[in-house]
């Protein structure tokens, strides 16, 4: 089957890829803190929610909306918005946790915690990243970097290259599920264990969120 892809360039993609992918960010604290909590099943229900979100990405930044959104700052604002209203909504309910656990004693006996709705854990996965215009800043400032015009059939390439994180970052979100979960969830039977997790989580949501909010509508 021929991909209208320059092999060098490829090359090159990749392992700016693959640098990229172990960058930490929201999506894989998210799936780090569900694994954590929930299991490694809900690791990698969020590492599928994140993966379809990222699909979606390739195909709005191929079929060109993507650039519309960002050259639009109403658009671009409204999604700014909801995107940093999201992780900042993850990053509160995650302190409050943390708060309302603080009075339980360490050495108190504990029921394991109820793992969240795997269908919650999908939604919570696809939202975080379908409402950051950082990956559509990404897909129309790094992608096209990639791409040869010369080849034709740009918006397959700017597909099959977006997809291509897509699936180096599940493969890397899994591994993240698969070794924070099973003995990390053992440890949360400690109720100030728990809480300091959720205030970690929570500061680095909110931290998440502001940095979102100020992303600049920049990407050429």
């Amino acid at each position: 089957m021929y991909l209208p892809l320059d092999p060098h360039l490829v090359q090159l993609y990749l392992i700016a890829v693959c640098v990229l992918v172990l960058a930490p960010g929201p999506d894989s604290l998210l799936v780090l803190t569900r694994s954590v909590a929930d299991g490694r099943q809900a690791g990698v229900v969020a590492t599928l929610g994140i993966s379809v979100g990222n699909v979606i990405h390739a195909l709005l930044a191929a079929a060109g909306i993507s650039a519309l959104i960002a050259a639009s700052p109403a658009l671009f604002d409204v999604l700014r918005y909801a995107g940093g209203g999201y992780l900042a909504w993850i990053g509160a309910r995650s302190l409050w946790s943390a708060w309302a656990s603080r009075n339980q004693a360490a050495d108190a006996p504990k029921a394991a915690p109820d793992s969240a709705p795997l269908r919650a854990v999908f939604t919570q996965a696809l939202l975080t990243n379908l409402l950051n215009p950082k990956v559509i800043l990404f897909q129309l400032a790094f992608v096209p970097q990639f791409i040869a015009p010369d080849l034709g059939h740009v918006g397959v390439q700017i597909f099959i290259l977006g997809n291509i994180i897509t699936a180096l970052g599940a493969l890397y979100l899994a591994g993240v599920a698969a070794l924070s979960a099973g003995a990390a969830r053992r440890v949360l039977s400690s109720p100030r264990v728990r809480a300091a997790l959720d205030g970690v989580a929570g500061v680095l949501f909110l931290g998440f969120a502001v940095r979102l909010l100020l992303t600049e509508r920049k990407f050429a």
